[in-house]
């Protein structure tokens, strides 16, 4: 049995979805919903959002929002709260059309022919199967309301696309969801159901497996920075972790990506792992350990270990 209900009042399939997470997004999800909504475009589009049982007024909003606009948004509403991961997963089974572009229900479009230039980019390049543009930064936190660029900036050539592919993907990490529009032939749906640690990373590693990804050299969107996002509540240790347990699932479990590139990252976030761990007397940082040995030999562990001491 479901622990969703959906709610959608059209029957078209559109040119391109649009994937949208909620939770407790009551003072963001309009500006996200608003910026969508703006888009002029000649593809037609739909708004799939799933909602995760939210304790604020987030839910009500979305209702209020479907009732105004019922041949633009689709509801998936979970019965109880199932969290992020699950949540996910319940809206990327939900989705359909040509092309799918992904937005936090935190976030929002600043670009009114985001969709428009995107989808054309693709529709001309039939061997790139991702894209993704510059974003700006909002600290939520600050009492400035200042937009920043993100820290990858000076790490990129300025007034240039860049290309990617998995032997260069992540190298900056400059590809954030907010921005991402992918192909969706040929992108395996039925795979995520057999993955146990589904992010954005997993994604993107299955869009390069189907041809090459790019950076477009304009900027469409606003990452949030705020206390109530689900990546700025976790600890510098889990995010470390379920990266680690997200990059090594990609190179053991999608096939293609196991890489020279792919491995070093996977390492890096391993080590970063250890480091942070919180307790080095819990069972679980001994059976991380353990992988290591398993992995990199008793020299690389050896190394692993006396880094926390540092």
């Amino acid at each position: 049995m479901n622990t969703f209900r959906i709610i959608d009042q059209s029957d078209f399939i559109p040119d391109i979805s649009i994937a949208m997470l909620a939770y407790n997004h009551e003072n963001f999800i309009v500006d996200a919903l608003e910026s969508v909504l703006m888009q002029k475009t000649s593809y037609t589009y739909k708004i799939i959002i799933a909602e995760d049982c939210s304790t604020d007024r987030t839910r009500e909003i979305l209702l209020d929002y479907q009732r105004r606009y019922p041949n633009k948004i689709k509801l998936i509403l979970q019965n109880k709260n199932v969290g992020a991961y699950k949540n996910n997963i319940n809206l990327l089974t939900n989705l359909e059309g040509k092309y799918i572009a992904a937005l936090e229900g935190d976030d929002y479009w600043t670009d009114d022919n985001k969709l428009q230039k995107q989808a054309d980019f693709l529709e001309a390049n039939k061997d790139y199967s991702i894209c993704w543009t510059k974003y700006l930064v909002k600290n939520e936190n600050e009492k400035s309301s200042n937009l920043e660029q993100p820290g990858w900036v000076n790490q990129v050539e300025q007034n240039k696309d860049l290309t990617f592919d998995l032997n260069t993907i992540f190298t900056p990490y400059c590809t954030y969801t907010l921005t991402a529009m992918f192909r969706v032939k040929g992108f395996d749906f039925k795979l995520l159901n057999d993955l146990n640690y589904v992010k954005d990373n997993t994604l993107y590693a299955i869009c390069l497996t189907q041809g090459k990804g790019i950076l477009l050299n304009f900027t469409s969107a606003v990452y949030r920075v705020h206390d109530g996002g689900i990546y700025s509540k976790v600890s510098v240790f889990k995010q470390r972790y379920y990266s680690y347990l997200n990059m090594k699932e990609i190179i053991d479990k999608i096939p293609g990506c196991d890489n020279e590139n792919l491995r070093y990252i996977r390492d890096f976030l391993f080590y970063k792992s250890v480091k942070y761990y919180p307790s080095q007397f819990d069972k679980e940082y001994w059976h991380l350990i353990s992988n290591s040995y398993k992995f990199y030999g008793i020299k690389k562990t050896l190394k692993f270990i006396k880094s926390r001491y540092k």
